[in-house]
């Protein structure tokens, strides 16, 4: 099985910059399609992210991964080679590239290979793609069904009295990717953001506005955002919330970047997320 996508696409993103995508597509006609956003700090190249559009598409589902336009990616998957864009990233950035991609998919602009249903949308988002999609299931009534994998609770994790002192020292938050060893700037537009309209991006708040079909997987042993914070989400959410928790699963259900194979925890995670669009969608 070649997890090489069956087309591309480049959109305009927040400020101008380039939002690109890869589409996975089924061999069926008018299929529901999925749109898949990465976390933090992540891309749509990431570890299983290839592996699992394909296995989307090969259930009978369109995917289209996604990299936001201020995740710091340039054409080097391997380094960030933008980091002056993720300096300047922000949850409207997010939130508006967002909106660029289900309008693109609205009007078949994502792939002319084949034309998945634009009423069928749903959206799977990874720890702040988690977030990033409940918003967006808020918001805009064409996600009709969401899958979060680890998302997030809040918009800001960071401790905001080290966020104070190093915008006061520095004018931005440094933070080290773990994989590449380069230090990355969070920017001062991010905070100033939060904190002059923060309820516009209140994950919470998001979570308890839902009315679409949404699956919560969350592994017991994530070292990254805890299960406490899926448990939050879905004490505020309706009866059409359910939540998987994969036992001593990771932030990442066991992947790696590069990819070096599926995991028990991760199969489970996909064998899920697939019965729920199926089911949804």
């Amino acid at each position: 099985m070649t997890n090489s996508p069956d087309d591309t696409f480049t959109l305009k993103g927040a400020d101008g910059a380039k939002l690109t995508g890869d589409v996975y597509l089924p061999a069926n006609d008018s299929p529901p399609l999925v749109i898949v956003i990465h976390g933090f700090k992540g891309f749509k190249d990431w570890g299983f992210f290839p592996w699992l559009g394909r296995r989307l598409a090969d259930s009978g589902l369109a995917a289209a991964c996604i990299n936001l336009s201020h995740n710091g990616i340039g054409e080097n998957y391997e380094t960030f080679e933008r980091l002056d864009l993720f300096e300047r990233d922000t949850w409207s950035k997010r939130v508006y590239d967002m909106t660029q991609v289900l309008d693109a998919a609205q009007h078949g602009l994502l792939t002319d290979k084949a034309q998945p249903n634009p009423g069928r949308l749903g959206i799977l988002g990874h720890s702040m793609g988690g977030g990033l999609a409940l918003l967006m299931a808020a918001k805009d009534q064409r996600v009709r069904s969401v899958v979060t994998l680890a998302g997030v609770n809040r918009a800001n994790r960071l401790p905001m009295e080290a966020v104070t002192q190093c915008l006061h020292d520095l004018g931005h938050v440094p933070i080290e990717n773990g994989r590449t060893g380069q230090i990355m700037r969070i920017g001062k537009e991010f905070f100033d953001e939060l904190k002059q309209h923060g309820e516009a991006f209140d994950i919470k708040a998001a979570a308890a506005k839902i009315e679409t079909p949404w699956l919560l997987i969350q592994g017991s042993g994530d070292e990254t955002v805890p299960l406490e914070e899926a448990q939050d989400l879905l004490s505020v959410a309706g009866e059409q919330a359910k939540l998987l928790v994969i036992e001593d699963a990771t932030h990442t259900f066991g992947a790696v970047h590069p990819f070096a194979g599926v995991t028990p925890h991760l199969e489970q995670c996909t064998d899920a997320t697939i019965a729920h669009f199926k089911a949804s969608l």
